[in-house]
């Protein structure tokens, strides 16, 4: 009995030691497996995040076109109601002051040859 008791120790124990083992080698497996998965959702993760990030920016690209066509526009009808608002109230534009100065220039010069 005292030698049953006595194998029945040492074989809890060599059990105990033989749980151990394992556990080492399937920490070092799981361990091993875990940093595969880990290289491929990071890989997975930056390819979606790259993906996302260029449709955004097409996507922004196409808005900032079309937001500038509308501005460009919006601009020209401006311009075009404050011309016709200056010409209603008889207010001479930039063109016509630049055109009047050419023609005073002018006649600055023609008078300064004949006074010479």
């Amino acid at each position: 009995m005292k030698k049953e008791l006595k194998n029945s120790i040492n074989n809890i124990w060599l059990a105990g030691l033989g749980v151990v083992s394992l556990a080492q080698k399937e920490a070092v497996k799981a361990y091993d497996a875990l940093l595969k998965e880990g290289k491929n959702l990071e890989t997975k993760s930056k390819k979606t995040v790259k993906e996302v990030s260029g449709k955004a920016e097409k996507k922004l690209n196409t808005i900032r076109k079309v937001a500038d066509k509308q501005f460009s526009k919006v601009e020209n009808l401006f311009e075009i109601r404050i011309e016709k608002a200056l010409k209603k109230f008889e207010i001479p534009s930039v063109k016509d002051i630049k055109a009047l100065t050419s023609k005073v220039d002018t006649l600055v010069k023609e008078l300064n040859k004949k006074a010479a």
